[in-house]
C-alpha cells in the first residue's frame, strides 16, 4: 500500500475505533449479531477445512485485517464449539482496533501493514490465511496474496471475504468515504485475477448473507441494537433461515462472497 495512502487509512481507523468504542463493544457479544459472524465462521471452517486430513495438531489461523475481532471471535467460538483446537494469530494496520480485539481474540496481534506483516510469517506456518475486506482496500491485493499463498504452503487454504457490488448497503459505506474504499466499484473480477496472479485456483465459492446487518449494527446510536438484542435461540435460527433464504432467492443482492483458494 502507498505510504499516502496506508497513513489515511491508519489515521482514519485509530479515530473511528475510539468514537465507536461502545457500539463495538455492544456488537461483540450482541446474541444476533454474532450469530451471523458465527454463520460466516462456519463456512469459513467447512470449506477452509475440507481437505484436512491430520486432527492430532491445532489449526494454525492467520487473519490479515482482523480489525475488532467480529470474525476471529466468531471462529474462535465455533471452533470451541466443534472441540477443534485453533491457534488463532492476527494483524491490523489499527492499533485502536486491536485493542478492543484483545480481550476476544489473546495477544498474538500485530500492529502493521498487512503485506509487510505476512512477509515475515515463516513459509508453511499457517494452514488458514484469511482475509476479510481487504482486497479492495490494496492498490496490488496480488502482493499479498503472493504472501498469502508462501505463508500456506501447498497444503493450507486461503480465504477470502469481500463485499459484493450487489449488496446494497455497502454502497452507503462507499459513497461516504470513496478514498477509504477506491477500489471497491472494481469488483470481483479484479480480486479474481489477483488470486490467479498469486498462483491460486478456486476450490470453493459461496454468497453469503442478504439481510443487511452490518449496516443495522454498524450505527452509533444504540437503538436498533436494544430492537433487536434477542438471545432467544428460536428467533435467532428463524432469521437465520430467513436470511439463507432470501441469499438462495436473490443471490444477486448478497452482500458476501467467499472464495476458498488453494496454490496451483
Amino acid at each position: 500500500m502507498p505510504t499516502d495512502q496506508r497513513r489515511f487509512q491508519q489515521e482514519y481507523y485509530d479515530r473511528h475505533y475510539p468514537e465507536r468504542l461502545a457500539a463495538v463493544r455492544e456488537q461483540l457479544v450482541h446474541p444476533l449479531f454474532c450469530s451471523f459472524y458465527d454463520r460466516l465462521a462456519e463456512r469459513v471452517l467447512d470449506a477452509g477445512l475440507e481437505d484436512r486430513h491430520d486432527l492430532t495438531r491445532p489449526v494454525r489461523i492467520f487473519e490479515v485485517g482482523c480489525g475488532e475481532g467480529f470474525l476471529g471471535s466468531a471462529v474462535l467460538r465455533v471452533a470451541a464449539q466443534r472441540g477443534l483446537q485453533v491457534e488463532y494469530s492476527g494483524a491490523d494496520l489499527s492499533s485502536a482496533a486491536l485493542e478492543l480485539a484483545r480481550p476476544t481474540l489473546g495477544d498474538d496481534l500485530v500492529v502493521g501493514d498487512a503485506e509487510e506483516v505476512a512477509a515475515a510469517l515463516p513459509t508453511g506456518s499457517r494452514d488458514l490465511f484469511i482475509v476479510k475486506n481487504l482486497l479492495h482496500h490494496l492498490e496490488d491485493p496480488a502482493s499479498l496474496l503472493r504472501e498469502a499463498a508462501r505463508v500456506v504452503g501447498g497444503d493450507g487454504r486461503v480465504v477470502v471475504i469481500e463485499a459484493r457490488l450487489g449488496g446494497p448497503q455497502f454502497w452507503v459505506f462507499t459513497l461516504t468515504a470513496p478514498r477509504r474504499e477506491r477500489y471497491f466499484f472494481l469488483g470481483a473480477r479484479r480480486n479474481r485475477a489477483a488470486l490467479e496472479a498469486a498462483g491460486f485456483s478456486l476450490v470453493h465459492r459461496q454468497r453469503f448473507s442478504w439481510l443487511p446487518y452490518e449496516l443495522l449494527f454498524h450505527i452509533r446510536p444504540g437503538w436498533f441494537r436494544r430492537l433487536l438484542s434477542t438471545g432467544d435461540p428460536a428467533v435467532i435460527e428463524r432469521i437465520s433461515r430467513l436470511d439463507d433464504r432470501l441469499s438462495a432467492t436473490l443471490p444477486w443482492l448478497t452482500s458476501y462472497v467467499v472464495w476458498v483458494a488453494k496454490r496451483t
